[in-house]
């Protein structure tokens, strides 16, 4: 429940910057993470995304994320899709922020939900994620309405001070600490002016 107030506390101050901003004559931070799967073997992930920055090149807002998962069975044959968007969110930046999957302290961690779109297999699919076993979201094969989490480490820096390589998540949530999603390596990170 602390972590969920914090956020709000955090999604809140941000969009009092969120309001006053005008996305044109912006610069806006073109992100692209698509490669292998981080959580999932043999998973492929494509994360896309636009996010609106201040004079100083600090995120304001997010313009919008395109997320999309596939999950193959041991063959290499597809056998679960996950895929969603969210438009139109304040970004609130953790200056540290402690993963539980890999034990480590990421720093200056770009954070962001919402309410968006999911779309799964309608395919009820057990697979093992994170160190557990657990039953992937399936909504019927149609997009429904859903929260939408993104999570972003330009740099992929630590308090430990070894940068491991900027990195992107997208996902749903699935509880309000919980979320199923794809994590890779960025393979794009690059700023923009938009007239």
């Amino acid at each position: 429940m602390k972590k969920i107030c914090m956020i709000l506390v955090l999604c809140l101050a941000v969009m009092v910057a969120y309001g006053q901003a005008d996305s044109k004559d912006s610069p806006i931070m073109d992100i692209k993470a698509v490669g292998l799967d981080l959580d999932i073997p043999g998973a492929r992930t494509s994360i896309k995304a636009e996010v609106v920055l201040d004079e100083s090149g600090n995120p304001l807002f997010l313009r919008e994320v395109v997320f999309r998962t596939k999950v193959y069975d041991e063959l290499g044959e597809k056998v679960y899709t996950i895929e969603g968007e969210l438009e139109d969110m304040p970004i609130a930046v953790f200056p540290a922020w402690y993963c539980t999957v890999r034990e480590v302290w990421w720093t200056n961690v770009w954070f962001v939900t919402g309410p968006g779109k999911v779309k799964t297999t309608d395919v009820d699919i057990t697979i093992e994620y994170r160190g557990s076993t657990i039953t992937l979201p399936n909504t019927g094969g149609k997009f429904v309405q859903a929260f939408v989490a993104m999570m972003l480490s330009p740099l992929g820096e630590t308090l430990e001070g070894d940068p491991w390589g900027g990195w992107a998540f997208a996902g749903m949530m699935t509880s309000p600490t919980t979320s199923f999603g794809g994590i890779t390596w960025l393979t794009k990170y690059m700023e923009k002016w938009v007239p």
